[in-house]
């Protein structure tokens, strides 16, 4: 089975065109809501880690979208799966992010000390993960996205996830695309060297989903798992 793990201020949904790509060509698909059911105020990566590693077995291939990416890391790390691609991967700690992203995040430390849910401005998100999206199509995508755990957003904002690559044992693939000022090509190549993983670079920009990128993605998704 494919697992679909979706980025923070996403959710499921954006899978959909991606799961039909894949279901036509004969694979199970599942994916996963990582905010359903858990309190907001408290939630952690770890809970959204410990939610999709109590799904996954040995013959599945985990694969997920930025903070998704990161998970894929971790369950790569703490269990038994067949595969794992990350695709616009945050990364873990110890692979550096760089300093604009850290001081335009900055102006939100209020809102996680006060530990609400919240999501960033239109303007920071147009600025980040958005690049080259029409205006009137950006403006729609923001207003689909959902607000995160503020607790989730300080251990992303802060590189706080380590990941120990000595216990990686399954395929790896981390895909980049080349408008992705969040999660940059130069920083998701890092982190694939961390495991000496595959790694490939697309068109598109950080929500990749909203263009025609995914399926270029998707075919050399589709690429890599059928070899594994």
């Amino acid at each position: 089975m494919l697992i679909f793990v979706h980025g923070m201020l996403s959710n499921a949904d954006v899978w959909h065109p991606v799961i039909d790509f894949f279901n036509e060509r004969g694979f199970s698909c599942r994916a996963v809501n990582l905010r359903e059911g858990l309190n907001l105020r408290k939630a952690r990566i770890r809970d959204y880690v410990d939610k999709v590693k109590a799904m996954v077995t040995e013959n599945d291939i985990v694969i997920g979208h930025s903070m998704g990416g990161l998970i894929v890391q971790k369950l790569a790390e703490e269990t038994d799966i067949k595969g794992g691609v990350a695709i616009c991967s945050a990364a873990p700690k110890g692979v550096k992010f760089r300093g604009g992203i850290v001081l335009a995040s900055a102006k939100y430390a209020p809102r996680v000390i006060m530990g609400k849910p919240f999501k960033e401005d239109y303007k920071y998100v147009k600025k980040y993960m958005l690049v080259g999206v029409k205006e009137e199509d950006a403006r729609s995508i923001y207003e689909k996205l959902e607000k995160e755990s503020a607790l989730v957003t300080y251990e992303l904002g802060m590189n706080r996830i380590a990941v120990d690559e000595n216990k990686v044992n399954c395929p790896l693939l981390f895909i980049a695309t080349k408008d992705d000022r969040l999660c940059a090509p130069e920083l998701v190549k890092r982190v694939a060297e961390k495991y000496n993983a595959e790694y490939r670079l697309y068109k598109g920009c950080h929500h990749f989903f909203y263009n025609d990128s995914w399926r270029d993605i998707a075919e050399g998704i589709y690429d890599f798992i059928t070899k594994l």
